[in-house]
């Protein structure tokens, strides 16, 4: 079955699937997950049901249109567990593409299955100043020494691709099973606590040969991280979908705004496809890339804000969807942030705004 495309009807049952598991399971009880310390047992083993671990890396891969709709679905449904969930294909991606067969063969088709859950660490990648984990040479293997500060869904993945800088400066990529490294406590986080993300710790830590992945240009790996970091994050637009949804049901004023902020989101999607599209094709334009994913953050902030607004106080009990999906669309600000994205969220936020007086 290896190299064959998913038929239309597979894609269709892959989707129905997820968005069953998104409405039934995951929706219901996303207010519940947002104060937990860790996801429900039963999330992360439903979404291995509906096929949702193998998406990408299997000999069956949804194209990119329908992987982006899986995130859109499930980005709306619960953030918790999209993040756990998307942390996933790092790993599976890495070991699709590495030459490791005796790693590939050891792990990829358990991650495929769901059987085992991965996790990712490399956004110090995106930090400027000195590394902050290093590989540094050891016979025919490597030493880890530093911190990763962020690593999602401690206790739940069994294994974690990690990136460090080598000595050269390029990128090494090694899979390591959650029982080799060193976390700190769960931070505390505003939203998405129960993603149980953790900074993970170095100190000489040892790989060997047999756990590295790829070891990448450091400017190639730069180039592929605009390509991918830039783009908006469907989620935030499932997650612009659900408020919107749930703003028709408040009442005349919030059905009527919800209309507008339909009409606001298509483009914005279309808009977003289009790019990922061209991006996926070799034409990768970053400063549009990044301007649409600003757009993005913004509509689910305005449509999560409007939500909260007309349903009022009890929107801020934590009982209530409302509270969390401001939250949440916080949260997209930061979420893969690169420099770029940074500087068109800023910008998008001074707009129609007065500069202050000179001197």
């Amino acid at each position: 079955m290896a190299g064959l495309t998913p038929t239309v009807a597979a894609v269709g049952e892959v989707l129905e699937r997820v968005r069953d598991v998104a409405e039934r399971v995951l929706f219901p009880s996303a207010q519940e997950t947002d104060r937990a310390e860790r996801l429900p047992g039963g999330h992360l083993e439903a979404l291995a049901a509906a096929g949702a671990f193998s998406i990408v890396g299997s000999g069956q891969p949804l194209e990119p249109v329908e992987r982006r709709q899986v995130h859109r679905i499930l980005g709306g449904a619960c953030g918790a567990t999209y993040f756990v969930w998307a942390q996933h294909e790092g790993p599976v991606r890495l070991l699709a593409a590495c030459e490791n067969e005796a790693l590939r063969e050891r792990w990829l088709d358990r991650l495929l299955a769901g059987e085992v859950v991965g996790g990712t660490a490399f956004a110090h990648l995106r930090r400027p100043g000195p590394p902050m984990v290093r590989a540094e040479p050891d016979g025919s293997g490597w030493r880890l020494h530093g911190e990763a500060p962020w690593a999602t869904g401690w206790g739940m993945a069994g294994v974690y691709s990690v990136a460090a800088t080598t000595p050269s400066g390029a990128v090494l990529w090694v899979l390591l099973p959650a029982e080799r490294l060193t976390p700190t406590r769960p931070l505390e986080l505003a939203v998405l606590q129960a993603t149980a993300t953790v900074r993970l710790r170095f100190e000489a830590t040892a790989v060997t040969a047999d756990d590295v992945m790829l070891e990448l240009d450091r400017s190639f790996w730069d180039l592929l991280d605009d390509s991918i970091g830039n783009r908006a994050n469907p989620a935030v637009q499932g997650l612009t979908l659900r408020a919107v949804d749930l703003l028709e049901a408040t009442g005349a004023a919030g059905a009527e705004l919800s209309g507008v902020l339909r009409q606001a989101l298509d483009p914005v999607i279309a808009d977003n496809e289009a790019l990922a599209d061209a991006a996926d094709a070799g034409e990768v334009d970053v400063p549009a890339m990044a301007a649409a994913r600003a757009q993005a953050i913004d509509l689910a902030q305005r449509a999560t804000l409007a939500l909260l607004a007309a349903v009022g106080g009890r929107g801020l009990e934590l009982g209530h969807p409302a509270q969390r999906l401001v939250r949440e669309s916080a949260f997209y600000a930061i979420q893969a942030q690169t420099s770029q994205g940074r500087a068109a969220t800023l910008a998008l936020a001074r707009q129609g705004l007065a500069s202050p007086p000179a001197g």
